[in-house]
């Protein structure tokens, strides 16, 4: 049994190299040549694959290509590890501060995935879906990320409409790009009832030795608590955190 769990695993590894070689992804009957197996055997493990979001398939092409989880791990992998272990001490700190959920969020292509959260203690809060895709100009924590790009680059973002299902409210481009402004001008991103429902949030940024945008260090608790006035009495702390954060990754003490 375990040797056929063993066998199981190389196969899979064997697709998900072959899909991340593909470039625009691949079907089913493209990547048996490819991998040398059976396009039934390639099928039933794409299958499992998709069920644990390793892989995704387009409904209107039917291609696989890699999926959300398989992204995270290879953030994780990329230098992931060090950014989660150098910052979750500042965010129990904050989490302890301001009572409410912190997160990390990094940039996965035109999207934003939350790489660590720790929970408020309240027993209403805010919980993220770790691993969920989520359109990189949504929310706060998507502002802060694009806040750092070139007009070209945030105009390929909002082309993007692959993950909009995943919100509760739009923005329109122009919104868009007054609100990346705004973090810009203030070094931090606000956001109630958008992403999610009943959910509000801000955002600043962390940075790299290199003055890079690296990840979103974010608040997040139910709108009616946490309202503006909260976020407002959260921000200098938040800010705070992050630099410190942010010093732990090589960036000059102060940058904002």
């Amino acid at each position: 049994m375990e040797g056929t769990q063993d066998n199981a695993i190389s196969k899979a590894i064997q697709i998900l190299s072959a899909l991340r070689a593909s470039g625009d992804g691949a079907s089913a009957r493209e990547l048996a040549p490819t991998t040398g197996f059976a396009r039934s055997t390639v099928q039933r493990i794409l299958a499992t694959l998709s069920a644990s979001g390793m892989v995704i398939q387009d409904p209107a092409t039917q291609r696989y290509r890699i999926g959300p989880q398989a992204l995270v791990i290879g953030l994780g992998y990329n230098g992931g590890n060090v950014l989660v272990n150098e910052a979750r001490p500042y965010m129990f700190t904050l989490r302890d501060e301001s009572l409410e959920t912190v997160g990390l969020s990094v940039a996965v292509g035109n999207a934003r995935v939350f790489l660590e959260e720790v929970q408020s203690n309240a027993q209403i809060r805010f919980a993220s879906e770790m691993g969920r895709l989520y359109p990189l100009w949504s929310g706060a924590n998507g502002r802060v990320l694009m806040s750092g790009l070139t007009d070209a680059e945030i105009d390929r973002v909002l082309a993007d409409h692959e993950h909009d299902a995943t919100l509760h409210e739009s923005l329109t481009p122009d919104e868009i790009r007054t609100r990346i402004s705004e973090v810009r001008a203030h070094t931090f991103a606000m956001a109630s009832n958008e992403t999610i429902a009943n959910v509000s949030s801000v955002a600043v940024g962390v940075r790299d030795g290199s003055g890079q945008t690296v990840a979103a260090l974010s608040v997040s608790g139910p709108a009616d608590r946490f309202t503006s006035a909260r976020m407002d009495e959260v921000v200098p702390r938040l800010q705070d955190a992050a630099s410190a954060i942010s010093a732990r990754l090589g960036a000059r003490r102060g940058t904002k």
